[in-house]
């Protein structure tokens, strides 16, 4: 089931779930007249607020070509439909002590974040965070793993808008929630989140230890050993650590090792090896992983970004202006797609690492457009 237009889709979701207008207006959050005018067609709306009030009763907003076709594999191998999560918790329990249910939420705010990143989504990510510590004195382990993976999504949409320690303190949540439901991989899943967050707020060696921590678990599966191996790799080679280029070296040779990993995680290995060997002085082998991690990554908008962001910090430290404008280009025309502090973030610094070369001619036009995509022009 699907829609060609916002109207449209309104009407489906109130025929599908017997809603009346008002109704959908409550759950949207949005009155009943503005229901009323865009289902007639009356009424306009931006799309990120379109995307926004859909993620709310489980729909999401979808852009591709006219007369092509996504690629189903690819796009499963990756993230779940959420506008196939359309049920509605049993009327015996209240949602939030409905494990499927939290699933269906977690689901959602992962599927959103990546198509039009996190920002939109921190008001919804708190709520659901103020609702699930509970089960952590819960009885139901499910309820518990269930849990977690929500605090997961959360913490990722936190850290994505750029606020640490809220996203700390939701991976610290998905942490116990794991431990108290004795689910080794989920505990695992929070080392790994907690690794990424630190790494995100220049604190490698935090990273470093979380991995470390994840690593010493037992009987972990070799998927998880390997994002562990590499969050680790990845946070060694940003120290001044001795010995770091032989140890993030083999840790990254680990994770290559393992086979059987989702296509998920081998573009996450490819792309981490790439951001190691840029920091560790080979250019060209990273400038290789990188192009594989970004290829890999492409109808993902905030993840195709962030990856082409990383291959322009590459050239920038290989000096390679015309190679970094390419993708400072690529980086600008997935801008207004994305509504990520992160993906902010990385654009400044682009910006700033790049002045130098700002002369060169090709350079020049790059930093014109990644200058237009900057939030305080966007607006």
């Amino acid at each position: 089931m699907e829609a060609r237009s916002l109207a449209e889709a309104l009407k489906l979701i109130m025929k599908g779930r017997g809603w009346s207008q008002l109704r959908l207006a409550r759950e949207l959050g949005v009155s009943q007249v503005w229901v009323s005018q865009v289902s007639r067609e009356q009424r306009d709306t931006g799309i990120m607020k379109a995307s926004r009030l859909l993620a709310r009763v489980g729909w999401e907003l979808r852009i591709t070509p006219i007369g092509e076709e996504e690629d189903p594999v690819k796009r499963r191998s990756f993230i779940a439909a959420a506008a196939s999560v359309t049920f509605l918790p049993s009327t015996k329990i209240g949602p939030y002590q409905d494990p499927q249910y939290l699933r269906a939420l977690a689901t959602q705010l992962r599927t959103t974040r990546y198509e039009i990143g996190g920002v939109p989504l921190v008001a919804t990510a708190l709520r659901h965070l103020g609702k699930i510590g509970q089960s952590i004195n819960a009885a139901d382990p499910d309820l518990q793993v269930a849990s977690a993976g929500l605090a997961r999504a959360a913490s990722v949409i936190l850290y994505d808008a750029r606020m640490f320690d809220k996203s700390e303190s939701a991976g610290n949540l998905a942490l116990v929630l794991a431990k108290r439901a004795n689910h080794l991989e989920d505990t695992a899943h929070a080392f790994e989140l907690l690794s990424q967050v630190s790494s995100y707020r220049d604190d490698y060696q935090r990273a470093a230890m979380y991995a470390q921590r994840g690593l010493g678990l037992p009987e972990l599966t070799d998927e998880c050993k390997a994002r562990l191996s590499v969050r680790l790799g990845v946070s060694l080679a940003k120290t001044n650590m001795g010995g770091r280029e032989r140890r993030s070296r083999t840790l990254l040779d680990v994770a290559h090792g393992y086979d059987g990993s989702s296509p998920a995680t081998t573009a996450m290995i490819l792309g981490s090896s790439g951001i190691v060997l840029s920091r560790l002085g080979h250019h060209e082998e990273g400038e290789r992983y990188l192009d594989e991690a970004v290829h890999r990554f492409q109808g993902i908008p905030l993840l195709h970004g962030l990856w082409l962001g990383e291959s322009a910090h590459a050239a920038l430290r290989a000096a390679d202006p015309n190679r970094a404008a390419h993708h400072m280009q690529a980086v600008a025309r997935l801008g207004p797609l994305i509504t990520s502090s992160r993906f902010d973030q990385e654009v400044d610094e682009i910006l700033a690492e790049s002045a130098r070369w700002a002369s060169v001619p090709e350079m020049r036009d790059a930093r014109e457009q990644l200058r237009a995509i900057q939030p305080s022009t966007r607006a």
